[in-house]
């Protein structure tokens, strides 16, 4: 009937009111009895569910508030022994008084003596549980086995209602689903009820999950805003950046790219941030559609400036290489003498002259270059000579 797992048959203290139990015993009593309580509050929170949904919930009251009361008794007896136990650091006079905890009468909640001892109080709920089990399972809601999930039904679907509210969105589906719950809960009929209960929670979660996202989305609004900002600016910045290097290219490099360099100011700053109402969700939407389609150009505008940067980039990048290259050849030479060598000399000069020229021509340059590296490998040994063919 109910989805907590039915308690077991309460333990039995050990020893007696005059002989008090050892220490090993007394400890295995407290830990089947803390595995017990577990089982009786789980069963009993599960219980009042289905009795505050049951046709006739006032039938069960007297019986709800006795059990709670005697579990609420035997949980504070059981905080008591625990205490008192002292992980096992017993002697004679804390076992006498673990054997009067265990034996004696439970107090109420003002502390008086009730009319029950700990077995006995267990005895009862044990009683009252099983004649609240069995008159429930009579009931079409509270023995349908989801009273539970029905009350955490009802609470999502409030929360989702509120939040709807918030947001200005119609509840037509949540509306939908309630009504589909409180007919069948109505109706009576228990396998309707469990289909029903196992429907309208899915149905409620995968609404209260999109409800709090639209809601996240809402809140970080202000952020993104901000942050296209930035965005906008770093753009226009790079703009400037990789005009003043596609000049630089184009004036110091022969047959440069033949490629535009995008102007990010003509996207414009971002849009302004909307003033609405935030339950006006047809302005909130096309709020966040007017991001996204910036954010997109933002996005085109930032690859094509990257690209743009590669490619007027990489001529600068090869002429400074091959500068570099050209200049360690030349010290490679000198120290081993051969700086006045007029053949190397003359293969310098001409990849020299070409590289510090403008426009440069860098398939020329490349090619002096490697003339004048293989001309100086040469001279030094690294390389074999060539030898001239016949004449």
């Amino acid at each position: 009937m109910t989805t907590a797992p039915q308690p077991t048959a309460p333990p039995v203290p050990p020893g007696s009111l005059t002989a008090p139990a050892a220490g090993p015993e007394i400890l295995a009593f407290l830990e089947a009895l803390g595995r017990w309580t577990d089982q009786l509050e789980a069963a009993l929170d599960d219980l009042d569910a289905a009795a505050q949904l049951a046709t006739r919930p006032d039938s069960y009251t007297a019986e709800i508030s006795l059990a709670m009361s005697l579990r609420q008794s035997i949980t504070a007896r059981y905080d008591e022994l625990v205490v008192a136990f002292d992980s096992g650091r017993v002697g004679p006079d804390e076992r006498a008084e673990l054997a009067r905890l265990m034996w004696g009468r439970l107090p109420d909640a003002l502390g008086a003596p009730t009319a029950f001892t700990l077995v006995e109080a267990c005895t009862l709920v044990t009683a009252l549980v099983d004649r609240l089990r069995a008159a429930l399972s009579t009931d079409a809601v509270g023995g349908s086995g989801v009273a539970s999930r029905i009350m955490a039904v009802r609470a999502a679907i409030a929360r989702c209602r509120r939040q709807l509210e918030v947001l200005g969105v119609t509840p037509t589906a949540l509306d939908a689903q309630a009504a589909a719950l409180e007919g069948a809960v109505a109706g009576g009929a228990r396998d309707e009820i469990r289909a029903t209960v196992d429907s309208v929670d899915a149905a409620v979660t995968a609404i209260e999950r999109d409800v709090i996202k639209e809601a996240s989305v809402r809140a970080t609004t202000a952020h993104r805003l901000a942050e296209y900002q930035q965005r906008y600016e770093a753009l226009v910045a790079a703009t400037a950046s990789v005009t003043e290097l596609a000049a630089r290219c184009r004036s110091r490099i022969a047959d440069p790219p033949r490629l535009a360099v995008p102007e990010a100011s003509i996207l414009g700053p971002p849009p302004a941030a909307p003033v609405v109402a935030a339950s006006d969700a047809v302005a909130w939407a096309a709020a966040r559609h007017e991001l996204d389609e910036y954010a997109r150009r933002l996005d085109r505008c930032g690859r094509a400036l990257d690209e743009a940067e590669r490619a007027f980039g990489a001529p600068l990048a090869a002429r400074s290489e091959l500068r570099g290259l050209l200049g360690a050849y030349r010290t490679r030479a000198a120290r081993s003498g051969l700086a006045e060598d007029p053949a190397l000399t003359v293969a310098y000069e001409a990849a020299r002259d070409l590289l510090w020229s403008a426009p440069c021509d860098l398939p020329e340059a490349r090619r002096r270059v490697e003339e004048y590296q293989h001309a100086v490998r040469v001279a030094v040994g690294a390389d074999p000579h060539e030898e001239e063919g016949p004449s």
